[in-house]
C-alpha cells in the first residue's frame, strides 16, 4: 500500500477540522459544497446498480468502502441491466456501464442539485477504454468505480495530476493506479467534514421510511428526466480544469435542476473541445 503523503492523522472530527485549515499538509478535497441533505449527518441515497458483466462485483467493493464511513449508509439494489443512458432518479445514485465509444473518458460522475443539495447522482463507466490493454486491469477499473461514486457523495480529488502519485486514495488522478483502489483516511475525514451537521427536511433515501425524503415511497426514486450525456456538448459549460489544463468539470441547467458533471479522462487521449 502506497503511503498517503497528503494526510496527517487526526484523532477526532474536531482535530480533522483544525487540520484542514492549518495549512497545506491536509488539503480540503470536498467537491465545492455539494452534499446530500440529511437529518442526522448520514447520507443514505440508494445506489442502483445497473451494471453487467464483472462490474457488479466492483460496485459492491466500492460501496463496502464508502459505507465504511460513519456518514454514509447506502443500500444497493439491482437496477435495469445495462441501462446505457443512466437516467437520474431522485434519492438515488445510478451506476451504469457500457461501451460508450471513443469519448475520451474512462468514467463520469454527475449530480443534480436542487435547493442547494444533491438530489440525484449518476456514475457511468466506459467499457470502450477498459478494453484497452493499459486500462484493462482490476486496479484501473476499481479506482474509477470508487472515484466516480465518491464524487456522487460530494468528494473532489486529492490530486489532479496524472504524472504524480501522491496518495493511496481512489480520489486521485494517477497513471499508477496500483494501491489506489479504495478510499483512504483522508477521504473518510473529508466526509466527516462535509456531513458533520444535520439539516431540516427528509432523509436522502428513496426507499421510504418515517423521515420521508425526495423519493419517499418511490422504490428507486422518481425519474427526473435527466440523462448525464457522453460529451462536453451535452454536459454544458466547462467550469473546472485538471492539472494538464483539460476541462474536467461542467455545469448545465436542465428541467429546473443544476447538473454538474465530473470527468475522468483517459490519460492518453486528446480531450474534445469544450464550451468555456
Amino acid at each position: 500500500m502506497k503511503p498517503n503523503k497528503l494526510f496527517i492523522a487526526a484523532g477526532t472530527a474536531t482535530a480533522a477540522v483544525a487540520a484542514v485549515f492549518a495549512g497545506p499538509s491536509l488539503a480540503n478535497h470536498s467537491w465545492s459544497n455539494y452534499h446530500w441533505s440529511t437529518t442526522d449527518g448520514v447520507a443514505r441515497p440508494d445506489v442502483v446498480d445497473n451494471t453487467v458483466g464483472s462490474w457488479p462485483a466492483r460496485v459492491a467493493i466500492a460501496m463496502g468502502d464508502w459505507n465504511g464511513s460513519a456518514h454514509i449508509q447506502s443500500a444497493t439494489s439491482a437496477g435495469t441491466a445495462n441501462a446505457k443512458r443512466c437516467p437520474m432518479a431522485s434519492g438515488t445514485i445510478q451506476v451504469c456501464n457500457s461501451a460508450y465509444g471513443q469519448t475520451g473518458w474512462l468514467g463520469i460522475a454527475s449530480i443534480s442539485l436542487s435547493g442547494g443539495h444533491i438530489v440525484a447522482g449518476s456514475t457511468k463507466l466506459n467499457d470502450t477504454y477498459f478494453s484497452y490493454p493499459q486500462y484493462n486491469t482490476e486496479t484501473w477499473k476499481q479506482l474509477v468505480t470508487c472515484q466516480e461514486i465518491g464524487h456522487d457523495y460530494g468528494l473532489g480529488h486529492q490530486n489532479e495530476d496524472f504524472s504524480t502519485d501522491l496518495t493511496s486514495s481512489c480520489m486521485e488522478y494517477t497513471s499508477d493506479p496500483s494501491g489506489n483502489e479504495h478510499p483512504d483516511k483522508h477521504d473518510y475525514d473529508q466526509l466527516a467534514l462535509i456531513y458533520n451537521h444535520s439539516e431540516g427536511g427528509g432523509s436522502t433515501s428513496s426507499s421510504g421510511g418515517s423521515s420521508g425524503g425526495p423519493g419517499n415511497g418511490g422504490g428507486k426514486g422518481k425519474p427526473l428526466g435527466i440523462e448525464p450525456g457522453d460529451s462536453p456538448a451535452q454536459w454544458g459549460k466547462a467550469v473546472g480544469k485538471d492539472a494538464a489544463g483539460r476541462p474536467n468539470e461542467f455545469v448545465r441547467n436542465f428541467n429546473g435542476y443544476t447538473v454538474i458533471t465530473h470527468v475522468t479522462w483517459a490519460p492518453h487521449v486528446k480531450v474534445p473541445a469544450a464550451r468555456e
